[in-house]
């Protein structure tokens, strides 16, 4: 009985995850993560000949071609480097992007279809804050797990406030398909470097 009320004390008092538990469940969503994607990219190459011809009416001006490759890059490249935990953040930055780009395409469509790209951009925002992960990749290769670094935070408050709103903002007014092509893209590059400055409290002008 003293375990049972112990694991219930647990489950609903909510107390914080132990380090290796979060970065193991990190981890897991960032295997998730990429796998959930993997199939939206091998179908790209399946339907290569057909896409190539029109690919969503060029969603970000710069050629029907290079928005194929750079989708496919991400679909397909970035998915797999999720998976495996390399370059985490770089990869989820990319998807990020390509998913952005799709609720904008699908920014007036019904919910239910534009809920997915909307899903997938949360979940790459997220591992683009959170990183792999302790077990990644990236920790073989450049012993992050023994010499963990944090962007420690030197931004006040109120400006990391500001800064999503005007995040939140300037989304809208993307997605809403005010402003078209690279302009759009550059946009949002802006918006999630932006947020992520946000989330980490963290302003390069202010750091030392």
């Amino acid at each position: 009985m003293k375990k049972i009320n112990e694991l219930l004390s647990w489950f609903f008092k909510n107390p914080p995850a132990k380090p290796d538990v979060q970065s193991a469940a990190i981890s897991a969503f960032r295997v998730f993560a990429g796998l959930m994607m993997l199939p939206y990219g091998w179908s790209k190459i399946e339907n290569y000949d057909k896409l190539s011809i029109d690919f969503f009416g060029d969603p970000i001006g710069i050629g029907m071609l290079p928005s194929l490759w750079l989708t496919i890059f991400a679909q397909l490249g970035c998915a797999a480097m999720l998976v495996l935990g390399f370059q985490t953040r770089f990869a989820a930055f990319v998807l990020f992007i390509n998913m952005a780009v799709a609720t904008k395409f699908h920014f007036f469509d019904p919910y239910f279809v534009k809920a997915l790209p909307i899903l997938f951009l949360g979940m790459y925002s997220f591992l683009m804050v959170s990183g792999g992960g302790r077990f990644a990749l990236d920790n073989l290769i450049f012993k992050n797990a023994k010499t963990e670094q944090c962007a420690c935070a030197n931004m006040h408050a109120l400006s990391r406030a500001v800064r999503l709103a005007v995040c939140f903002a300037l989304s809208w007014i993307v997605f809403s398909n005010a402003f078209s092509g690279a302009l759009s893209f550059a946009l949002l590059v802006v918006i999630f470097l932006m947020f992520t400055s946000a989330i980490y409290g963290r302003s390069i002008i202010l750091g030392r």
